[in-house]
């Protein structure tokens, strides 16, 4: 690949810069001082050929000086065949394309497909040879150059490989080593599981403690449930002496009272004395009958009230809403009425106006003025008219004035007549101005002040020209006329007081203003007392009809009218309400009624069933079944009264009736003799404090029990030594596994150095022999030494030398070089061959081996374009001499 030509639009400092139409040669030289821009070139068709780094227009920066965007375009030439053309962008996002055998494609900021095989680090530490890199070699060893350039192939982000491989085994042997330096994962594991192992056997004692407590704690239980068992027997037969025996006494004293009684049902429901009960529902029967007949003697005077039923009341209640819509109407009326006599004094006043001003302006009264001749009047239209004729009265005085000194020698410039003529106009302004509003005195103190200025331009005017006197004065007559005829045209409709009408002035035109909005005024107050009357005069119309449709008086005003309304529609409300009272009054009568009648009914039944019963209890004797029920509802009350009493010191006296029940059942007396009570008393107070002390021993027990699982036990250890155990394996097989990735590692390392490492070594001796004269031919590499591994040999040296001092810095340089050309040679073999880049590569050379070198770069360029970067014009010049295209740069372009 060869670049032809280089356009730089903008980069860096750079500006505009083009290489030429000419191709460039093989062999290039850039040539210029410090700062002239060589390496900013050179990062250019870096750029160019692998796209912006870093892709960011803040961030990169070689972003152009003058803030455009970075752009350029190159031309290349490719041994396969053809060429293409690349131009690249760096705005807020890199943009690229290329020409290639007539088809553009877009490259947006990747590499040129060309370049891919060799990554962008490696061209930029390969095919770009600095000082400081040619002065680098003595602090490099071989294994590192051959990390850096043959395993890893120059890449800065990957690992050379004995580097991992070293990595692999340093982790490998942090797992495990057969010795015990250093820290080691799986010997730590062991010893953790050794202690586990000794708290394993101290959980199995605790767990054969834990068991022992177990039974210990289950006899004591199985003690403390008989000796309850026990005590509750001795408690029950001594509660069947002292408690059960009371109760079942009062027990059987309730039975017998409610024996006595007879059964519960003859009496059920009926009172606790039904002789006064009898006599109560007969009081209520007779209360109830007297209240009826009240109820009765009150229905026929409520029947009697009068109701609106006339005609006149029912026909004011149909109409009511449409009355209280008439009062509101009318109470607004009040606000037209006191408008219209306050419009009718307004137009009173204006008429008044109108008839003082008409009389200054117009020959009649106003009254008499053609409908809509002064409204239509173009006031504006008017008032300019009028300007212009004073304008060209005023011109034509001045003409005339001028005309009667024609004869004589031109004037001087403007003397004091002019401005004295100027005061006197506007005083006239002024003096009018007085009889007239403030309009018409800024019209005719202004139209003095325009007259007094037009005199004196006039004048000035005069003295520069020299026109024909009588002609200018008729012009101005008939410019008169025409302005007087304009504004009389206007007015044509209205009658004008004929000395205004000759000479219309401003005079004319304010009262005839001031006439006009008199007239507007007069008209729009007109026409609102017009609307105002005619509002009044529907009202009290549509009053006048609801009164004779009601069958009033119409001939009434408006406001005895609405008054009449009001008041006969509160009349015939109040009668509507009175009448509804009366019937809610009577309907409620109704209603109670009824519910007596029903109470009288409901209560002699429950009478007649109440002494039916008493008759039965009696066996037909009234008096003997009130006794009789009376005598078996005191019995059963006294029973119900003790079974009370009963249950209010008994709250579980069901209980008891199923204890007492379950002591008769057992055979067992009821009499108990009190040595008999001792004793099982005392064998009761012995039964507690059993109970007593064996419960406190289980409760320890279950304490000591809680307390010894609480800790840890034999299966938590074993499940802990089984995680470790795991995990022991697995490190092992991670150590295992790192170890064996090393080996292949090394084992690949050192197969691809023995394929790869002789052809490079060859080459680089080659090109060794060559830059030096012969003086060493051959690089030899000793990996096995531990000091200086890189040596040189040569037909006058007895022994390889060490590439390190007293060898020269410029042997040093040439050996790198060396090494740079057979490796550029190595990694583009086969593919498009990429330019080299050289950067003050002779600096250190002595001239007999600088012109081996140019020589050894002029061969290189027969086949790889290459670029000497120098800003010695001595060394551009020997190169150009020896065929090189020389490219200058100046620090100011």
């Amino acid at each position: 690949m060869k670049i032809e030509r280089i356009r730089i639009d903008a980069f860096g400092r750079f500006s505009d810069f083009d290489s030429g139409a000419e191709p460039l040669q093989g062999l290039n030289v850039v040539l210029g001082p410090n700062e002239a821009g060589k390496s900013t070139l050179f990062h250019f068709l870096t750029t160019m050929m692998y796209g912006f780094q870093p892709a960011s227009r803040e961030a990169n920066p070689y972003s152009p000086w003058d803030g455009l965007d970075a752009s350029g375009s190159l031309r290349i030439s490719l041994e396969s065949s053809g060429c293409a053309d690349i131009e690249r962008q760096l705005r807020s996002q890199p943009s690229g394309k290329m020409t290639f055998e007539g088809t553009t494609e877009e490259l947006r900021n990747r590499a040129l497909p060309w370049v891919e095989a060799v990554p962008r680090s490696v061209f930029s530490q390969v095919f770009a040879v600095t000082l400081g890199d040619l002065a680098g070699l003595d602090a490099e060893t071989w294994a590192g150059i051959q990390d850096r350039l043959l395993g890893a192939m120059g890449a800065s982000d990957i690992l050379p490989a004995r580097t991992v491989a070293g990595e692999l085994e340093q982790e490998a042997g942090a797992i495990w080593r057969p010795h015990r330096r250093g820290n080691q994962r799986v010997r730590d594991l062991q010893e953790e599981i050794g202690k586990l192992r000794v708290r394993r056997r101290d959980a199995a004692d605790r767990d054969r403690d834990v068991r022992h407590l177990v039974g210990d704690l289950e006899s004591s239980r199985g003690r403390l449930t008989e000796a309850k068992e026990e005590r509750e027997r001795q408690r029950v037969a001594l509660e069947r002496v002292e408690i059960l025996t009371p109760i079942r006494a009062r027990l059987v004293r309730i039975d017998e009272l409610r024996a006595a009684a007879g059964p519960i049902a003859s009496v059920e429901g009926l009172p606790t004395s039904p002789e006064d009960e009898v006599a109560s529902m007969d009081r209520e029967l007779a209360r109830l009958n007297e209240q009826l007949e009240a109820l009765l003697a009150d229905s026929p005077s409520l029947r009697d009230t009068d109701t609106p039923d006339d005609d006149k009341s029912r026909r004011v209640l149909s109409r009511a809403e449409e009355i209280r819509a008439l009062g509101a109407r009318g109470a607004g009326s009040l606000t037209d009425r006191a408008r219209s006599a306050s419009l009718e004094l307004d137009l009173l006043e204006t008429e008044r106006q109108l008839d003082q001003h008409a009389a200054t302006v117009l020959e009649g009264p106003w009254r008499q003025l053609p409908r809509g001749a002064l409204a239509s009047l173009p006031m504006e239209d008017f008032r300019q008219a009028v300007g212009d004729l004073r304008s060209a009265r005023d011109n034509r005085r001045i003409l005339e004035a001028s005309a009667g000194h024609s004869s004589g020698p031109t004037p001087p410039g403007p003397s004091g007549r002019l401005p004295v003529g100027a005061a006197v106009l506007g005083g006239t302004g002024l003096i009018a101005g007085s009889f007239l509003d403030l309009p018409a005195l800024v019209a005719v103190g202004g139209g003095g002040v325009a007259l007094a200025a037009t005199l004196w331009f006039q004048g000035r005017q005069k003295t520069a020209e020299n026109a024909n006197p009588d002609e200018a004065v008729e012009r101005a007559v008939a410019n008169e006329r025409s302005a007087g005829d304009r504004a009389r045209g206007l007015m044509q409709e209205l009658p004008i007081r004929p000395d205004l009408l000759g000479q219309p002035d401003e005079l004319l035109v304010a009262g005839l203003d001031k006439l006009q909005g008199l007239v507007r005024d007069h008209e729009r107050r007109t026409s609102e007392l017009r609307d105002t009357t005619n509002r009044i005069q529907a009202l009290e119309t549509e009053a006048q009809a609801l009164a004779a449709s009601l069958g009033f008086d119409s001939t009434l005003t408006l406001d005895v009218l609405l008054q009449l309304f009001e008041s006969e529609v509160r009349r015939a409300e109040r009668a509507t309400e009175v009448a509804s009272q009366s019937e809610r009054e009577l309907a409620r009568l109704g209603r109670d009624r009824g519910r007596m009648e029903a109470d009288i009914q409901a209560l002699a039944l429950r009478r007649a069933t109440l002494v039916g019963r008493l008759a039965e209890l009696g066996k037909g004797d009234l008096r003997r079944g009130f006794q009789d029920a009376e005598a078996a509802l005191q019995g059963h009350q006294r029973a119900d009264q003790l079974e009370a009493e009963l249950e209010s010191a008994h709250p579980d006296l069901n209980a008891i009736r199923d204890r007492i029940i379950a002591a008769e059942s057992s055979s067992e007396s009821w009499t108990v003799t009190d040595d008999d009570l001792a004793r099982r008393r005392v064998a009761l107070q012995r039964l507690g404090d059993e109970i007593e002390d064996t419960a406190a021993r289980a409760e320890a027990l279950d304490r000591d029990l809680v307390h010894s699982r609480g800790q840890e036990t034999v299966d938590t250890v074993d499940g802990e030594i089984a995680t470790l155990t795991d995990e022991e394996t697995r490190q092992v097989r991670e150590r295992d596994r790192k170890w064996i990735l090393a080996q292949l590692l090394r084992e690949a390392d050192r197969s691809f150095r023995e394929e790869h490492q002789p052809d490079l070594i060859r080459r680089a001796g080659k090109y060794l022999s060559h830059l030096t004269g012969g003086r060493y031919d051959r690089i030899l590499v000793d990996e096995t030494s531990t000091g200086d591994i890189f040596r040189v040999t040569g037909p006058d040296l007895q022994q390889p030398m060490p590439l390190t001092p007293p060898i020269s810095t410029g042997t040093l340089e040439q050996a790198y070089l060396s090494l740079r050309l057979a490796i550029v040679d190595h990694l583009d073999k086969g593919g498009e061959r990429l330019p080299l880049f050289m950067d003050e590569a002779f600096v250190n050379w002595d001239p007999d081996r600088r012109d081996r070198g140019m020589a050894v770069l002029t061969s290189v360029s027969r086949t790889r374009q290459v670029f000497v970067f120098t800003c010695h014009p001595n060394v551009a010049s020997a190169l150009g001499s020896a065929g090189a295209r020389v490219i200058e740069l100046d620090r100011d372009s």
